[in-house]
């Protein structure tokens, strides 16, 4: 299959289902380190879809219809990082509505390891929302801060190309907001600022394997 821009090359899209047991998709530890998972949550309508598709290269324009996701879907897509490495990735897009799917979500979180939180800034619930879904999501899973990416879904040409993070993120130390509309710069920029969050994760990801080496290492060794 031909690549798409900055080196990724869409592999295949999935549709999870709500039930609980449809959630389930794991992968080893030993392929955590090129083989990324990555969550991608965030409140209802705050362009999480759009997002999920543009960073797989599988969208470059928002639908102008609004379809909640049912459940979980899942695009995987192939990404270059700096070091010159090619790494598969699975983007599992959440639903936002975690009334009806929170069940799903013990599933959903097995074996991720990086969190993208989307919102609209402009709309002050979801400020408040994205709160919570910082709460439920990374907080919950006791990922680094540099394991979380935040994207900030605009809406209106009024709007600031920046708005602040709500106060529980910053206090946690994530890192500031990637903003992205549907204008062709921002989603080549949104692309590759997710490039190096992937690499940061990885790079997080073995060093904390080689880490637990270590420790069993030293364990065998007394």
């Amino acid at each position: 299959q031909a690549l798409g821009a900055n080196g990724r090359q869409p592999l295949r899209r999935g549709l999870f289902p709500p039930s609980p047991w449809s959630c389930r998709c794991g992968m080893r530890a030993a392929d955590a380190a090129s083989r990324l998972k990555v969550v991608i949550v965030g409140p209802c309508e705050s362009g999480k879809s759009f997002i999920t598709n543009v960073l797989a290269e599988t969208a470059e324009s928002a639908s102008e219809i609004y379809r909640p996701t049912v459940g979980c879907r899942i695009q995987e897509c192939e990404v270059e990082i700096r070091s010159a490495q090619r790494m598969a990735v699975e983007l599992w897009d959440v639903s936002g509505d975690w009334q009806k799917y929170q069940k799903c979500w013990p599933a959903i979180k097995k074996d991720a390891v990086g969190v993208v939180l989307v919102y609209n800034p402009g709309d002050e619930k979801q400020e408040q929302e994205i709160e919570q879904w910082f709460g439920w999501f990374p907080r919950s899973m006791g990922i680094a801060p540099n394991q979380v990416m935040v994207m900030q879904s605009l809406r209106g040409d009024n709007m600031p190309k920046r708005m602040p993070l709500p106060q529980k993120l910053a206090s946690a130390g994530v890192g500031q907001p990637i903003t992205i509309t549907a204008t062709p710069d921002d989603l080549v920029s949104s692309r590759k600022h997710f490039s190096s969050f992937l690499e940061g994760v990885r790079q997080t990801v073995v060093d904390k394997q080689r880490q637990e080496e270590e420790d069993v290492m030293k364990g065998q060794g007394n």
